[in-house]
């Protein structure tokens, strides 16, 4: 019998790609993320229209479902934009709980083109750290 070729994942799981996600909380952040995965190729920007002017159980269903991709075991590393700070550290901690690799950017007192460029460095170097893991038979 033929083992899978999978990447393991720090909480266990296996996945069979390599993901380096750029994932915004909100549809504001969608410009900033996708042009952070226009600039360092080998990412995947997943923007989306929802976040803004979400409440109560709807916003927390888009938070569960972000925080869901990010964990995805495909996915090796996640990089969140958001507008506001707080949404991207709920979104980040959740993400970290599976012991994955998560940055959070903040584009509120920073503006598009500084958070953009910051969340590009570190995108890349989240990239450099994925392209070093290998497949194992699982």
């Amino acid at each position: 019998m033929n083992a899978l070729l999978g990447y393991r994942r720090p909480d266990g799981r296996v996945g069979v790609r390599n993901h380096v996600v750029i994932l915004p909380v909100d549809d504001l952040s969608n410009a900033v993320s996708e042009r952070v995965a226009a600039v360092v190729p080998g990412t995947l920007a997943l923007p989306h229209s929802y976040g803004r002017l979400q409440y109560g159980e709807d916003l927390d269903l888009t938070f569960r479902t972000l925080i869901g991709t990010g964990a995805n075991p495909n996915v090796a590393a996640a990089v969140v934009v958001c507008i506001e700070p707080n949404w991207a550290r709920r979104v980040a901690d959740g993400i970290a709980a599976t012991g994955k690799p998560v940055e959070v950017f903040s584009i509120e007192r920073h503006g598009d083109l500084a958070t953009m460029a910051s969340a590009a460095r570190v995108a890349q170097r989240l990239l450099q750290d994925a392209s070093e893991l290998r497949p194992e038979p699982v």
